[in-house]
Order: C-alpha cells, then sequence, then structure tokens
C-alpha cells in the first residue's frame, strides 16, 4: 500500500509563499498607517519569523491560510494589529516602533505556539473533540484582550490610554457593573455574546479539523516533524508569554500604571518628613481668630450644566437649595469653576495637596490640606461614601488615612451602595467643643445615576423609569438635600465658621467622564463657599476677595492652596497666586488650563459662544 503524501508537502514554494503574504501583509499594514519599517529594525526578525512559519507549515502539514490555522492566524493578527491600529484611528500618528516590533513578534509568536501545542497535544491525546474544544476555548482567551480594545474603541472612538487604565486598574466589581450598565445596551450585550459564540464555534470546527487530518495523517508521520513541532513548542513557550508579553503595548501602559500606583503608595512613608517640614507662617490661624468647625465637602460627577441654578434653561428645578444660597450674603456661589482632569483619584491627588497642573510638584513629596488643618490647630477628620478604589490605596485613600479619624460608610474595597445621606450619622462622634476640620467625599452623581438616591427622590420620571437625564436630576436633587443637611448640622451643632463645596468633575449624559473621550461639560464644576458672620468679621480680606472672585475663572487643582487661604494659614508649602481668598491670585480665563494642561480654558465651546456674543453686541 502507497501512503500519499499532501499536495503542499511537494510544494515547498506555497508554503514559503504563505508565510511571506502573511509578513508582507503585516509590514504593508504598519507601512499604510504611518509606521517606518526601517530594514535593519526589523530584518532579523522577519527572516527568522519566515523560517519558523514555514517550519510549522511543514511539520503540521497545513497551509497557513488553510482552515486548520484559521483561529491561531486570527489571535495572532489580533495582537499585530490592534494597538497600532486603534492608536492611529484615535491620534492620526503611529505608535512607537520599538513597541509594534514586540507586538508583530507576539502576534507570529502566538501563531507558532498555538498552532504547534494543538498538533503536540493531538499526537499524544489522539482526541480529536476535546483537544479541538480545549484549543477553541484557549483561541477566545487568547483574544481577550484585542477584543476588549475593539469594544472600548466602539464605544468611545478612542483606542485605551495610561489615564482609561488607570480607572480600570483602580475599579472594583461594583463600579464595573455601573459601567456596563450604562455604556452597554440589552442589544449590545447580546450582540458581543453572539459575536464570542460564533468565534468559538467557529474556532471549534476549524481545530476538529485540524485535529482530525492529524490523525488521519499519523501513519504517514515520520518522527522528524513530530520533533520538530515539540521543539517549536518548547521554544514559543518560553520565549512568547515570557519574554514577550510583558513588552507588548497595552501590557507596557498597564505596568506603566500600576507602577505609577505603587509610586504614590510611597506618600504614607514620607509623612513624618512632610509634617516636620511644614513651617505655618501664620500663628493667628482661624482656630486662634474664630474657633469652631470647617468642613469641605467633596461632589462626584456634578456638572453645574445640568443644575437649575447655573442653568435656568434646565428643564429641572434640581437644586432649590442651592438657588437660595445664591441670595444669601454668607454663601458665595463661584460660577466659572472648573475640574483639573475628569477622573477622581488624578483631580483628588491634586486638590487635597499642593500638587497641580501649574508646577511640577511631585504628589509624594506634597503636604496635603490635612496636613496644614492640623498645623493649624484643628482635628481632622475623613467620612467618606465612595469606598477606597481597589486592593492598591489610591491617593485619595493615603491623604485620608493621614486624618485623625478617618471612616468609611462601608469600610470596603469598593464603591458603597449606601446614600450620601448615611454620611450624616457620623457627624455627631465629632467633638463641638473643638475646632474641627471636616472632610466629607460625597458619591453624589456618579453612574449609574439611578443607584445614587433613595425612592422618595425619584422626582422625574417617565413612564415606568427615568431617562438618564431624569435619573441625574434626581441625583443633583439628592445632593443638593444633602448638602443642605450638613449644612443645618454643622451650623447648629457644630460652631460651622466655614463650608466649601466642589466636584471633583463633571459628566457629559452620553459618555460620562472619560478622558479619551473629552467634552468641556467633563470639566464644567459646580463650587461655593459659605463663611459665617463671625468669619466674615475675624478675616475681612479673605471674604471680600472670595465675593469678588464670584464670576471669576478657577480650576480645583487649587483648592489646597485656596483652603490654607480660608484657615488663614500660609505657610513655607502654599502658594498665594494659587489662592482664590488672595488679593494676589494671579489666574484668569486666558491663563487657565484643564485636562492637566492639555486644553485651555478658552477652548471651552461655551466662553466661546460668549465671546462671540459679546462681539455681535
Amino acid at each position: 500500500m502507497q501512503i500519499s503524501v499532501p499536495a503542499h508537502r511537494k510544494n515547498p514554494i506555497g508554503i514559503f509563499l504563505s508565510s511571506l503574504l502573511l509578513l508582507a501583509g503585516v509590514v504593508f499594514f504598519y507601512e499604510t498607517i504611518g509606521q517606518t519599517i526601517e530594514p535593519e529594525t526589523y530584518i532579523g526578525h522577519l527572516l527568522t519569523a519566515l523560517v519558523l512559519l514555514c517550519l510549522l507549515q511543514y511539520a503540521a502539514r497545513s497551509r497557513l491560510f488553510s482552515p486548520a490555522f484559521l483561529p491561531s492566524v486570527l489571535v495572532g493578527l489580533g495582537w499585530c494589529l490592534t494597538f497600532p491600529l486603534l492608536y492611529f484611528w484615535s491620534y492620526g500618528s503611529s505608535w512607537f516602533v520599538s513597541e509594534i516590533r514586540i507586538d508583530f513578534l507576539f502576534g507570529i509568536g502566538l501563531i507558532l505556539l498555538l498552532g504547534s501545542a494543538e498538533a503536540v497535544c493531538m499526537f499524544y491525546t489522539k482526541q480529536p473533540r476535546h483537544t479541538a474544544m480545549i484549543f477553541a476555548v484557549l483561541n477566545f482567551l487568547c483574544l481577550l484582550i484585542p477584543l476588549a480594545e475593539y469594544i472600548y474603541y466602539a464605544l468611545f472612538q478612542h483606542c485605551l490610554t495610561p489615564a482609561s487604565l488607570m480607572a480600570l486598574y483602580l475599579t472594583n466589581p461594583r463600579e464595573s457593573l455601573d459601567f456596563i450598565e450604562s455604556n452597554f445596551s440589552l442589544p449590545a450585550v447580546l450582540g458581543i455574546a453572539l459575536t464570542l459564540t460564533v468565534f468559538l464555534t467557529v474556532a471549534y470546527r476549524c481545530n476538529l479539523r485540524f485535529c482530525r487530518q492529524l490523525v488521519n495523517q499519523a501513519s504517514s508521520y515520520s518522527k522528524r516533524p513530530q520533533r520538530l513541532l515539540a521543539l517549536l513548542l518548547f521554544l514559543t513557550f518560553i520565549y512568547v508569554p515570557f519574554a514577550l508579553f510583558p513588552h507588548t503595548s497595552i501590557v507596557l501602559n498597564w505596568k506603566d500604571v500600576a507602577a505609577h500606583v505603587h509610586e504614590t503608595a510611597k506618600y504614607s512613608q514620607y509623612y513624618a518628613q512632610r509634617m516636620q517640614d511644614l513651617k505655618l507662617t501664620n500663628a493667628d490661624t482661624l482656630a486662634q481668630k474664630s474657633p469652631g468647625t470647617v468642613i469641605m465637602v467633596i461632589g462626584e460627577s456634578a456638572s453645574r450644566n445640568y443644575m437649575k441654578a447655573y442653568t435656568p434653561s434646565f428643564a429641572y428645578e434640581d437644586t432649590p437649595w442651592l438657588e437660595q444660597c445664591m441670595q444669601d450674603p454668607d454663601f458665595v456661589v463661584f460660577r466659572n469653576s472648573y475640574s483639573c482632569w475628569v477622573q477622581t483619584v488624578p483631580v483628588l491627588e491634586r486638590a487635597l495637596t499642593e500638587e497641580s497642573q501649574y508646577h511640577d510638584k511631585d504628589f509624594i513629596a506634597s503636604t496635603s490640606i490635612l496636613d496644614v488643618a492640623k498645623k493649624a490647630g484643628y482635628e481632622t477628620y475623613w467620612f467618606s461614601n465612595q469606598g477606597r478604589y481597589g486592593q492598591d490605596d489610591s491617593a485619595i485613600t493615603l491623604v485620608a488615612k493621614t486624618a485623625d479619624h478617618a471612616r468609611w460608610s462601608d469600610d470596603a474595597y469598593e464603591l458603597s451602595s449606601k446614600f450620601d445621606e448615611d454620611l450624616l450619622n457620623f457627624l455627631p462622634a465629632v467633638d463641638a467643643t473643638k475646632n474641627n476640620f471636616i472632610v466629607l467625599h460625597l458619591m453624589g452623581s456618579h453612574i449609574y445615576y439611578n443607584n445614587r438616591y433613595p425612592e422618595n427622590f425619584t422626582r422625574w420620571k417617565t413612564g415606568d423609569a427615568e431617562s438618564t437625564e431624569e435619573a441625574y436630576a434626581n441625583s443633583t436633587l439628592y445632593t443638593d438635600y444633602v448638602l443642605s443637611q450638613i449644612y443645618q448640622y454643622a451650623k447648629q451643632n457644630l460652631h460651622l465658621q466655614a463650608m466649601i463645596y466642589y466636584s471633583d468633575h463633571g459628566e457629559d449624559l452620553h459618555i460620562s467622564h472619560n478622558p479619551d473621550a473629552f467634552r468641556f461639560d467633563m470639566v464644567r464644576i459646580p463650587m461655593f463657599v459659605y463663611l459665617s458672620p463671625e468669619y466674615q468679621r475675624a478675616l475681612p480680606v479673605q471674604n471680600r476677595v472670595l465675593h469678588h472672585n464670584q464670576e471669576q475663572f478657577f480650576t480645583n487643582d487649587m483648592i489646597y492652596d485656596t483652603v490654607c487661604g480660608i484657615l488663614n494659614a500660609p505657610s513655607n508649602h502654599y502658594d498665594a497666586g494659587q489662592n482664590f481668598a488672595s488679593p494676589d491670585y494671579r489666574f484668569n480665563r486666558d491663563t487657565l488650563t484643564t485636562m492637566l494642561g492639555q486644553k485651555q480654558l478658552t477652548e471651552d465651546p461655551y466662553l466661546m459662544n460668549q465671546n462671540t456674543a459679546a462681539e455681535a453686541n
């Protein structure tokens, strides 16, 4: 009996051309998106990849573009092309050549690894169905990261960046569920599930065909191809996941984020040194001149675009208490406040410390407002309804832990399911006979909006459910109520001298607050200050300047210096030019920036329209 040899075994030129076509296609793609491929940079890698792909086809007796290798090729191309392509679509320029080279090598390596592993596994198990099923799942798992990148791009028309990966790194399961609820409709979820099901089905059938082909040809196999496949498997298993994967584009960005988080964690190690170095230059602080309590309330995802007090044309009366405050001379409601960024952690890392976008002060070495308050004679408190943001302490938690008393509503590493009203339960623990500096961190209007208020605050809804705008208005109404209750309690029980409120960032009701899909809605924030009559008599300059600046422009990374000014506690870690309560405040609309210096406030379309209208008049 004569054993037939597959046709492609008689045609090594076909094997060579298949490998060459795949590699040439990838190189042509890189050139098309503007990536200059220098011969000396790629030639060694290309020749090595060409030889190994030819050997894989020879040993496995299948062509590279046959159904047998289709799942592995799709996975490999997913890694070769995804990040460079999405980066190009996002920025109109190419990614770094060194990272693209690694993406290319990892993608080709996956083809070699998966193809050789499946063949070797089939030789030893001789179970086509089980092997095909296992490798269909492996194909799917290897493609998960590229698929996630495409889904993210479909949502936000932007590739994943360190900023978006930072949010992912610090995200907990409950926040992830809120993200999915707010960004994925049921048809989208079903579409993704259907796509994944089709991929798994196709991968299984292709792998099954490959496995059966190997079984049918087993009798014609010599030891040489089997040994060659085993060698390929050994080399790629050592090199691809351990030497290449950690240096792919998306993983490098993730590692940069992780390194930043771990570097930030050193903040607590320098606490004693910072406190020793901090020297107040004025002993006559607010605590000495007018004893009592100062409260700083940090809002969440509050945009003045969707607040009736700021935007009279807004359809919902969601800020009745704040509108009353605007008529009270003891309140200063600022009309042109902006966030410095659109995510909580980077914003509060700056708002709570002397770090800001206007100088290069490093967070680790930065004094916090809690440090200054302690030096100024206050007992410090941190009460939060935000949770602790993940297994690694964020910059917010690190600052919070330096307070004399720090409590979280759930005291867990996750977003709270409790309502902000629960923070009022912490206030009776504050000793009213002392000077107190209290920080309250609200959940505010964090997505999903209709999870942020109790049922009795569902004032607006259409039919049986709220629209996004209605749910957001309900959450704003509830925040307005909570602020009024904090104010009333502190005024009646804690000898309130000053209360400062600002939001971490704003919100776009269609895309939330993603830096990769930036809109100025995301940085237009509310901000107000209450000053008691006793405070106004004790510190008339601060009172006068704050009222004067009601219409002036401000970004919330300067909250630290402003609170230092309100406490009348300047120090060797203080910049009067960043103090909104100082006559020396040096910024205006033309000199302020947001997005950590990437955007000028003058680029805000709302301000540009105002300028156009003013010029027309």
